[in-house]
């Protein structure tokens, strides 16, 4: 994150610093170009006038001395022609029949004048020529006056003004460097801490404590994550407590309850079907809370597994295939009286559940669909992989029974809901909210619906192992 920030923000500094310093070093390279351009202009005018009065009086000696004194001066080769192109006066040894001044003399050779210099920058060239014709009357040229001018002087005035431009520039640009680096660090050291932070409570880690940092809004936040931290941590601990607690201190009751019934049973020769009532209650309370314990557990699977999802964990992988489905659906209700249950499916076909809650959930709707589909009801436990070939499986039970109506199956699956024409059958209602719960625990859903043979139908659409 932190390279995300200073990046984006360096680049605009960066940016801004160039608009600002290219300017300044193209007006340093222009004003240096424009000051040597002058002085090279002049120099060329004054041989130009010495040219012309030694041409019109045929005494070249002037000439020759101004020439070679201007070379020693500031080492620049000078060549002065005539109009039939023959050479005047030559010092530095300039060559007439080098490319450099053939191009001259041919593009404007004694009809203008090109004294124009090209910008100078630490990158130029070592010289540069420039030519201006020798008039002997307005408008008539005799001869041309070359001068190959050094630019290696200007070159180096134009580095250190550069250099003088750039340096400064550069230690700014570093300094807003270790800027942003730093107000990154003091920004995102806060954040980094609230994210290590989460990421602990949503595994359900203890959260370790936030201390308040960096900017003030910041410091608010990890103040009131630190509140919420512990204050949800608390909750936590006071509900796993409170369900093991409360497990705890009904069993004892019940056994106690139990006790004394047997006891009152003993010493008043009840006959032992005076309380059966009461011990069918016993027995539904206990389930009761076998079921909502379960329940409980689930649910705080699915919260665990959406931690384990957000945080990019794969946790541990469970599989059961549905061959060992089948054996445990044979082995279970193989011996049933009265009712038939039989499992359909590829039994290489593995689905993503532990056997431990894949058996309970089997289990629960096929007990429900025994219990409450009638005298002779058939149940069908099919899995198949999903339509859609999403990598899911889809384990359908499906009965002849009695089934529900429309009202009864938008109730089914509450918490404790039974309907009214099973009220008298033993049962907590938690069944179908146990399966929902198991399924949501094991990344999968629950629906329910009317079967094709009559009774009621029960779709779970699981995870399923790749081959």
């Amino acid at each position: 994150m932190r390279v995300r920030i200073t990046v984006p923000l360096l680049l605009l500094v960066g940016v801004v610093v160039a608009v600002l310093l290219v300017p300044g070093l193209d007006s340093i390279s222009d004003r240096r170009t424009a000051q040597l351009t002058l002085d090279r202009t002049a120099a060329v005018d004054r041989i130009g006038e010495l040219a012309r009065v030694a041409l019109e009086d045929d005494e070249l000696l002037p000439l020759r001395r101004h020439v070679e004194r201007y070379h020693e001066v500031f080492g620049e080769e000078v060549l002065v022609t005539d109009a039939a192109g023959e050479v005047v006066v030559s010092t530095g040894g300039l060559d007439p029949d080098s490319p450099e001044v053939v191009r001259r003399l041919r593009d404007f050779g004694a009809n203008a004048a090109d004294l124009a210099l090209p910008t100078v920058r630490p990158w130029s060239p070592a010289r540069a020529v420039v030519s201006a014709p020798v008039e002997v009357q307005p408008g008539l040229s005799g001869g041309v006056v070359v001068l190959a001018v050094d630019l290696t002087a200007a070159r180096a005035d134009v580095r250190r003004g550069w250099a003088f431009a750039l340096v400064p520039a550069a230690l700014l640009l570093a300094a807003l460097v270790l800027a942003a680096q730093w107000a990154a660090r003091w920004i995102l050291r806060p954040v980094r801490e609230l994210d290590e932070a989460t990421n602990a409570l949503a595994s359900g880690r203890p959260p370790t404590e936030v201390l308040p940092a960096g900017p003030p809004e910041l410091r608010r936040l990890s103040r009131s994550f630190d509140g919420m931290a512990r204050t949800l941590s608390a909750t936590l601990d006071q509900q796993r407590e409170l369900v093991a607690g409360t497990s705890h201190q009904l069993r004892n009751p019940l056994a106690a309850v139990r006790l004394h019934m047997d006891l009152l049973a003993q010493q008043a020769e009840l006959p032992a079907e005076a309380l059966d009532p009461v011990q069918r209650d016993l027995d539904r309370l206990d389930a009761t809370l076998d079921r909502l314990l379960v329940v409980a557990e689930a649910e705080h699977r699915v919260t665990q597994r959406r931690a384990e999802s957000v945080l990019g964990g794969d946790g541990e992988q469970r599989g059961t295939s549905v061959g060992a489905l089948a054996a445990m659906v044979a082995e279970r209700w193989s011996m049933l009286e009265g009712a038939s249950v039989e499992t359909t499916g590829d039994p290489s076909l593995v689905v993503e559940v532990s056997p431990l809650d894949l058996g309970e959930m089997v289990d629960t709707v096929v007990e429900n669909a025994v219990k409450y589909g009638g005298p002779g009801v058939s149940v069908r436990v099919d899995c198949a992989v999903h339509p859609d070939d999403t990598g899911r499986v889809v384990v359908r039970i499906d009965d002849d029974g009695e089934g529900l109506d429309d009202d009864e199956l938008r109730s089914a699956g509450n918490r404790f809901w039974r309907a009214p024409r099973h009220e008298s059958l033993p049962g907590t209602g938690l069944g179908l909210a146990l399966v929902t719960a198991l399924a949501e625990a094991n990344d999968g859903t629950v629906r329910l619906g009317r079967s094709p043979r009559g009774g009621l139908a029960v779709r779970m659409d699981l995870p399923r192992v790749a081959p």
